[in-house]
């Protein structure tokens, strides 16, 4: 090598620089023998040859250039749950938005997949100005952690919840824990800044949920504030430390729903077996039948025959699904066929399918009572598939439905009571308004500690106007079931 030329090579091989030693600049044979000697063979920039063999650089000079190997990709974990993209919104449409539906919460119910782990991905091997062949680093393998309410598939690369809730996730390089979180907590009120609140498994709000604003969840919901002008819908009990105002409550939500859509879903399932078999019947009976498509033969039946069951449908599609067994509500989903023109026999035989798992489900399901406990209430409607307690200053102008029991410390003054157990009640009734109504089941009692005349009692068929101030009174039906007696 010529002393007036210096070749150094990178420690990972991908360069070399050339530097000119000496007022002259070397012959380009001369740099192309050094870079030979060097072991340079791949990746020579002639230009740069060219350069320096016609002037000396001031210094060091990259002369030779490598193919840097493409790096692979770790494994990874889709999480599926934050698949989901916002639309975007246009500025016209921007002018309708309801900013109460802004909340990011995610929830789950059991037995979603939550997320998805895929291999690594090799790189492709470069080549250095050696004319060596560079690896690129082996990339690594991605792994999930099954936390609480999670479980993996066999390969542990599926996780599925095993509980309703909220999913989380944790990362620290390639692995990922994920667990599902069964309660939420909104710190402060429930808001135009929170959002509706809408999840699968138990919510606290340490405030108050304001008006307008909606919360629905699986479980059991406790406010320590106030609920004015809200909608509460939970699937188990409701805890308000304070009043509720001008609100709607419903707590057993998926007892109440499903109470009301059973038996809707077993007449159209009843309808659709009929259907099915007089189907059966007439396919060898009449002629030509095969140029008609299988939609066109059961609208035709619909049409003729079974003019219910599209009335059963539209019913059901108005229904609320979100605390609905799944298995209920993808009965509900599918029933959407029923409704159009177009279906395949497979998608009939999936609604059937759906309907009978439905129908099951609703006839084992034995869930336990929900409870509403609450301070005081004003103007405001609860349903409740259980227990209804007043703890404070009872109720003004409030409509109840309750599933057991009703307990009102205080008064109750306007509105209606209906009950499937008893109702024990401080004082009945006022001097003004409209008188209130407190209906049980024959077999049941009303128990009330000061009732004011005006007051209505109605146990089973039987009704009686209070008409002079009662204390300490029970009522009840008599043993010949003809009159309600006060005790």
């Amino acid at each position: 090598m010529p002393d007036n030329i210096k070749i150094d090579i990178s420690r990972d091989k991908m360069t070399a620089t050339i530097k000119v030693l000496g007022p002259d600049p070397p012959a380009r044979e001369e740099i192309i023998e050094a870079l030979k000697q060097k072991g340079v063979v791949h990746g020579i920039l002639e230009n740069v040859v060219d350069y320096c063999s016609t002037v000396v650089p001031n210094e060091a000079t990259v002369v030779a250039r490598g193919d840097s190997p493409v790096p692979g990709r770790n494994g990874w974990v889709d999480l599926l749950w934050e698949k989901q993209e916002d639309p975007e919104i246009s500025l016209d449409e921007a002018k309708t938005v309801d900013y109460r539906e802004t909340s990011k919460l995610v929830s789950v119910n059991e037995g979603i997949q939550l997320a998805q782990k895929y291999p690594p991905v090799k790189g492709e091997p470069g080549k250095g100005v050696t004319g060596e062949i560079i690896f690129p680093p082996d990339p690594k393998e991605a792994r999930i952690m099954a936390g609480r309410g999670v479980r993996l598939d066999y390969g542990e690369d599926k996780a599925y919840s095993t509980i309703q809730g909220r999913p989380v996730a944790k990362k620290a390089g390639t692995t990922v824990m994920i667990t599902v979180e069964p309660s939420y907590t909104v710190v402060g009120d429930v808001n135009l800044k929170t959002g509706n609140i809408r999840f699968k498994g138990d919510v606290t709000v340490t405030g108050n949920i304001t008006e307008t604003m909606t919360l629905e969840a699986s479980g059991n919901v406790r406010v320590n504030g106030i609920v004015t002008g809200a909608n509460v819908f939970c699937g188990e009990s409701l805890l308000v430390q304070r009043n509720v105002i001008s609100s709607n409550i419903t707590a057993g939500m998926g007892a109440v729903e499903c109470g009301k859509i059973k038996y809707l879903i077993q007449d159209l399932y009843s309808e659709l077996k009929s259907l099915v078999e007089l189907m059966d019947q007439i396919r060898d009976k009449l002629a030509n039948i095969e140029r008609l498509s299988f939609a066109q033969l059961v609208n035709g039946l619909i049409e003729n025959r079974f003019k219910n069951i599209r009335q059963y449908a539209k019913q059901l599609q108005n229904t609320k699904t979100f605390n609905l067994p799944f298995e209920v509500s993808d009965a509900l989903d599918s029933i959407k066929i029923i409704t159009g023109i177009q279906f395949t026999q497979e998608d009939f035989k999936e609604l059937m399918h759906n309907l009978g798992e439905a129908v099951r489900v609703m006839n084992s399901q034995e869930s336990e009572k929900a409870r509403v406990i609450v301070k005081a209430v004003h103007g405001s409607s609860i349903k409740c598939s259980g227990e209804v307690v007043v703890t404070g200053k009872g109720c003004v102008n409030t409509t109840i439905y309750a599933g057991g029991d009703v307990k009102i410390t205080g008064p109750f003054k306007g509105g209606e009571i209906f009950s499937e157990g008893n109702v024990e009640i401080d004082e009945l009734g006022s001097n003004l308004g409209a008188p209130p109504l407190v209906r049980v089941k024959s077999k049941n009692f009303v128990k009330v500690k000061r009732t004011l005349p005006g007051s209505i009692i109605q146990i089973g068929s039987n009704r009686v106007n209070i008409t002079r101030e009662l204390t300490a009174a029970r009522f009840k039906l008599s043993n010949d079931g003809e009159t309600i007696e006060i005790i």
